[in-house]
């Protein structure tokens, strides 16, 4: 998703550009390559191989491409931490957003142009911690939700 992150700012900065594609979207095989884990899979798409798993990368461009009210909280596939202390990233077309981290509120922070928003910084405690994000478009509420495991030597 950083590298979706860093090109479509030049993409859309260039005027003599009159077109572009992103690689892939979709994951597929490819006899050479072995990624994630997996023997003959490139794992570039924006959804995985088997078209259930939205990729972060996917919810960047439909916070930034689509009209339809988009908040995601990335990264959350990776559900056990081992740093106490993180970032947190979403991906909105709202104007801002509202962390929560095990109900406690970390702030409201703006989007940026290309609808990123990020709490640096932000401190989980061991076991499980409820991570929720919220916004208002329109209107409309919106929410996301994950839960991230911090393992320590104690647990």
């Amino acid at each position: 998703a950083i590298y979706h992150e860093a090109a479509w700012p030049q993409l859309q900065a260039a005027p003599y550009i009159w077109g572009t594609f992103v690689w892939n979207m979709f994951d597929f095989t490819s006899f050479w390559r072995h990624e994630g884990g997996v023997p003959g899979r490139n794992d570039k798409g924006l959804v995985t191989a088997d078209r259930k798993v939205k990729k972060d990368a996917f919810y960047y461009y439909k916070a930034n491409w689509s009209a339809e009210p988009t908040l995601y909280l990335t990264s959350r596939r990776f559900t056990e931490r081992t740093n106490a202390v993180t970032s947190v990233k979403v991906y909105a077309n709202t104007a801002s957003a509202e962390l929560f981290i095990n109900g406690a509120s970390q702030g409201v922070r703006q989007a940026g142009a290309y609808h990123v928003i990020v709490w640096p910084g932000r401190t989980l405690v061991p076991g499980k911690n409820q991570i929720e994000v919220q916004a208002v478009r329109a209107g409309q509420t919106l929410r996301d939700a994950c839960e991230w495991t911090l393992r320590t030597s104690e647990n």
